[in-house]
Order: structure tokens, then C-alpha cells, then sequence
């Protein structure tokens, strides 16, 4: 379950990228692609298509990967996939088996972070150098963003609190 749920984030990033690329390029909406909208002369991306993506992997669709880049991806998590453990297994025409069912469950909770470290490996060797600098430098503004939140939320309290 856990690197399902991985591979499908991760591949969902890819996808994503894919789409930013085609939207923000000469393609979009000319080309039949229908998941772009046309604003002020610009093809932009719809909001909601990328709920949901927080990991690093979200990143990648901010580094103007090539198709060929993308599709090594793609290749990469399709790998992971196969890997996967799924609890199908736990099922038969008739029964369940639970004992089966939580044990699978178990050993993909286990494998979780192993799986995500091993496609990040094999993404982040993919990208060129310059890329690699990129995403570094959006993990850097990505946390500092999330720590500006936090503050926020933070002060937001205190002042809340101070109030009453």
C-alpha cells in the first residue's frame, strides 16, 4: 500500500510536469489539450490537478524537464510499481484472509520509506546538474515557506489567545 501510494504521488508529479510543460510551452490548448485553460493569452494549468502532491517529488514539474526526462520517470516509477506489494493476495473468491491482509499492510508501512528513497534516487539521477541545483534551491524555499507558515499560525494563536 505504502509504495502504491508512493509510485502513485510520484507519478502523478510526472504527469503533472508533463502537463505544466505542454501548457506553458507553444502546445495547450491548441494542440487538443483540454486539461489547459487559455487566461489572458496564457495556457495555464488547472489549480486542482495537483492537490494532494507535498513530498519532494512535487518539485519536479518546476524543472522544466524534457520529454525524455519525463519519460524516464514515468519508466522509473512503472519499475517501482511492479514492486509493489498489493493485499489482493488477502482475497479470494470466497474468504478473507485477515491475518494475511495485516501483514501485507504491515510490510508496506515497513517499506515505505525504502521505496520513496529508491525513486528518488534513481529521479534524482535523471536530472541534469543544473536541475539538481534547481530542486535544491525549491526544497530551500519550499521549507522556508512552510516555516513562514508555521510562524504565522503561531502568532496568530498567540494573538488570538492575548485577546480574549
Amino acid at each position: 500500500m505504502k509504495t502504491k501510494l508512493l509510485v502513485a504521488t510520484a507519478l502523478t508529479a510526472v504527469l503533472s510536469t508533463g502537463l505544466y510543460a505542454s501548457c506553458n510551452g507553444k502546445k495547450g490548448m491548441d494542440n487538443g489539450n483540454k486539461s489547459c485553460t487559455k487566461q489572458g493569452g496564457k495556457h495555464m494549468m488547472k489549480k486542482n490537478h495537483n492537490k494532494g502532491q507535498k513530498g519532494p517529488m512535487s518539485l519536479l514539474r518546476q524543472l522544466n524537464l524534457t520529454a525524455e526526462q519525463t519519460q524516464q520517470i514515468r519508466d522509473i516509477k512503472k519499475d517501482l510499481m511492479k514492486n509493489s506489494i498489493t493485499p489482493n493476495v488477502a482475497f479470494t473468491k470466497s474468504s478473507f484472509d485477515k491475518a494475511k491482509f495485516i501483514e501485507l499492510m504491515k510490510q508496506k508501512r515497513d517499506n515505505r520509506i525504502e521505496s520513496k528513497a529508491e525513486m528518488i534516487d534513481r529521479v534524482y539521477k535523471v536530472l541534469t546538474p543544473k536541475q539538481k541545483e534547481q530542486f535544491k534551491v525549491l526544497m530551500d524555499l519550499k521549507k522556508e515557506k512552510r516555516m513562514s507558515m508555521m510562524n504565522k499560525r503561531m502568532n496568530s494563536n498567540k494573538n488570538h489567545t492575548n485577546n480574549k
